[in-house]
């Protein structure tokens, strides 16, 4: 998930915030909508319809490279970024795959209960092996937590956006589209396609405010846009097929760069809770597999009194993300918000033991 360094970034836009707050929500819900299988719904297509999970981790990955670059722009000191970054994203994924692993195993029905989709009872059943969390943890395999899939691009693309920036710092402003579409050719025939969203944050967004800046109508247009290009998206595995990866690209880059150049748009995203919903994103994300799974147990056990797969549906949906944000507010208080400040506490004191040894050297020569 899908995450950003918005302390190190003293221009960040509060509705970027809520904005991965909201992308953060859609995931949730859309996961909790499909845990039994049965009877056809309205309701239920037409929310997960709505609630597209692969827009969202989409918009996530973008906003990473929007926030990300702009903050590379202003310190391209690769080490302190580094250690922020891994003390900004391991903490909370390591805990929360923790936290999955212990769920799943202490908590369970078995046989696997019928009447669930594929999706849910494949990722939960059979019960997780050591062999798993090890596999999870190392970012081999996401059987523990499902949605922890999303670190591993996530730290690529992190590692990836020092270099593309430092490039185009490097080079001439008349050069800078010609190097883009060099870039964006290169990694489309890599394996690592997946990065041209992280790559399109970097670049297209900001090239895209620019471009709109103080053209508020035609910003509208161009969010609107965006957001039909990504509602529009399938929802299962195909959207990580390059053929999806290049205009879902493009299409968030419009959405993020439509807000950064109208300060009229989505105004009503600043208020308060939705800012708090995007401090806690991040936790909210990772917390939620684990979340959702305890409130399936407990709707699976109570299915005789529910009177259609729909309502079960609204039900988990309804007590899991309560459940959710409670343990992610807990995260982040405990867990994120603490390896952030450490984060940014070490760099200097890296610094400093860097400089010592440097001069604890002997002179040679």
């Amino acid at each position: 998930m899908p995450v950003h360094d918005a302390d190190i970034d003293r221009s960040f836009d509060p509705r970027l915030e809520s904005l991965r707050g909201l992308a953060a929500l859609v995931v949730c819900v859309h996961h909790a909508m499909s845990v039994f299988a049965g009877d056809a719904s309205l309701v239920r297509d037409a929310l997960l319809k709505t609630f597209n999970s692969a827009a969202a981790v989409i918009l996530f990955f973008v906003l990473s490279g929007y926030v990300l670059g702009r903050a590379l722009e202003r310190d391209g000191a690769f080490a302190n970024y580094a250690v922020r970054r891994l003390f900004r994203i391991i903490p909370p994924f390591v805990a929360s795959v923790l936290f999955a692993f212990a769920c799943e195993r202490l908590l369970r029905i078995d046989p696997m209960p019928s009447g669930l989709t594929q999706g849910f009872a494949r990722m939960f059943w059979p019960q997780p092996t050591w062999e798993a969390l090890q596999d999870n943890l190392l970012l081999g395999s996401f059987k523990v937590n499902g949605p922890t899939w999303t670190m591993l691009p996530e730290l690529i693309g992190s590692l990836m956006l020092p270099f593309v920036v430092a490039a185009h710092a490097g080079i001439s402003p008349r050069w800078r589209w010609a190097l883009f579409v060099a870039i964006t050719m290169l990694l489309t025939i890599s394996p690592f396609y997946a990065l041209l969203w992280f790559y399109s944050g970097c670049f297209l967004a900001k090239e895209i405010a620019a471009l709109l800046a103080g053209r508020s109508r035609l910003a509208v247009l161009a969010f609107v846009a965006g957001l039909i290009g990504l509602a529009i998206l399938p929802h299962c595995d195909d959207f990580y097929a390059v053929r999806i990866v290049i205009p879902s690209a493009i299409a968030a880059a419009l959405m993020i760069g439509a807000v950064v150049s109208s300060r009229e748009l989505l105004q009503w995203t600043t208020i308060a809770p939705l800012r708090f919903l995007g401090r806690i994103s991040y936790s909210l994300y990772v917390v939620h597999w684990p979340s959702l799974y305890l409130c399936a147990l407990l709707a699976i056990i109570c299915r005789p009194i529910i009177p259609t797969q729909t309502w079960g549906n609204l039900i988990v949906t309804a007590t899991s993300l309560i459940v959710a944000l409670g343990i992610a507010v807990l995260s982040y208080r405990f867990i994120e918000a603490p390896s952030i400040r450490a984060g940014k506490s070490i760099t200097p004191a890296l610094a400093r033991m860097w400089t010592r040894i440097r001069r604890a050297q002997p002179a040679t020569g």
